[in-house]
């Protein structure tokens, strides 16, 4: 299965759009016009786990979990249709100055938006659930923020709401959004193999990542009276290249969700359901008992102007098959979020999480709790 990944631009998108238009633009020549903004998150980790992770016995730390710039360029023609490129440049010391995504666009009032690149699925950026809710920084969603995955044993797909880290994430795929009639949209992308972006463009078809990965999205937007409603379902399949036996042992990736939220006099509840099917399980182990999973999210946060806070719980579960147990993951959490100044936001996470019976034994369990307060500076 694919490595984690830390990052989701799909949650650096969410946490910012409170965020003051910051972005410088300039000309370039005829062609297009040229916006630059980034932003530089630091953030302040406290971690307390019984089985603690390497790097982590100090219990505390500062890190820089996003650095970033971006550029985008972007014109009109003269049928109305508009183009342009958007790309994410990493500038953190680790990250060797390299692009985090990279598409091109082709957008049309008329028959939707096309992207091509470098960029998540369209069930990551069009699902709905209780991190909408969340006024702090991952939360159940995960990524940039996510205290859990520095803990020790997490389960891939199961620990965090974002799947997206586990299957395509940023690979090389084609998007297609549909315009939006009577609040519903629909969205489909195309991966052809999961470990191929801009990085490398060669890849072997034996080494454990996904090809032909195929995500189908819709969402439902709307508002009745003072109430803003929303729906979503979102649907992803992939081959599974097993590297063990140089081709097709594992059973397909399947996983379907849907979510929702409601909102009404500065509350939001959002809430998701997940089934992973037998996802990266082989026909035996599936016959032995085992399966992927399912996963569950509640949330409810409150906004008051400038100050945000929230709370969350998450639940996702793992039976691989035979003698070894079920598992499971909890996540509880509490957030808060400020308004300092334009362009400064104040992002605060409490998280605690408990694991039961880690890879399948039998009470080998851990519990851990963690705050991490994040300033964001945007520009």
């Amino acid at each position: 299965m694919k490595k984690t990944l830390l990052a989701s631009s799909a949650l650096v998108g969410a946490s910012l759009l409170a965020a003051p238009a910051m972005a410088g633009t300039v000309g370039s020549k005829d062609a297009m016009n040229v916006s630059v903004s980034g932003q530089l998150w630091f953030a302040i980790q406290l971690v307390d786990a019984d089985i603690e992770n390497v790097g982590q016995s100090k219990g505390y730390g500062f890190k820089v979990n996003e650095s970033e710039v971006h550029v985008k360029a972007s014109n009109k023609a003269d049928n109305g249709i508009k183009y342009g490129v958007a790309i994410e440049i990493n500038t953190g010391a680790a990250d060797a100055g390299g692009a985090d995504e990279a598409y091109a666009f082709i957008d049309s009032d008329v028959w939707g938006r096309l992207e091509l690149g470098d960029n998540d699925d369209v069930t990551n950026r069009m699902m709905l659930g209780s991190w909408k809710a969340h006024k702090g920084l991952g939360g159940p969603f995960g990524g940039l923020g996510m205290i859990a995955s520095g803990w020790e044993g997490g389960i891939p797909l199961q620990g965090r709401a974002d799947w997206q880290v586990a299957t395509s994430s940023d690979s090389t795929k084609a998007s297609y959004f549909s315009p939006r009639f009577s609040g519903f949209q629909v969205g489909a992308s195309l991966t052809p193999d999961s470990g191929v972006n801009s990085a490398g463009l060669v890849d072997s078809n034996a080494d454990g990542d996904f090809n032909n990965m195929i995500g189908l999205a819709a969402n439902y937007i709307g508002k009745f009276n003072d109430v803003g409603v929303g729906l979503s379902v979102g649907y992803e399949t992939a081959e599974d290249m097993n590297p063990a036996v140089g081709g097709l042992d594992n059973n397909d990736l399947e996983i379907l969700g849907v979510g929702g939220t409601i909102s009404m006099a500065g509350f939001t509840f959002g809430a998701h359901m997940r089934d992973y099917g037998d996802s990266g399980f082989s026909a035996a182990q599936v016959a032995a008992g085992a399966s992927a999973g399912d996963q569950w999210s509640v949330g409810l946060g409150y906004q008051a102007g400038p100050w945000g806070v929230s709370t969350w719980y998450l639940e996702g579960d793992l039976n691989n098959g035979g003698a070894l147990v079920q598992e499971t993951v909890e996540r509880l959490g509490f957030g808060a979020g400020y308004t300092v100044a334009p362009g400064w936001l104040l992002r605060a996470d409490l998280e605690f999480l408990t694991q039961k019976n880690r890879a399948g034994v039998a009470t080998a369990d851990n519990d851990g709790t963690a705050f991490l307060l994040t300033n964001m500076f945007m520009f």
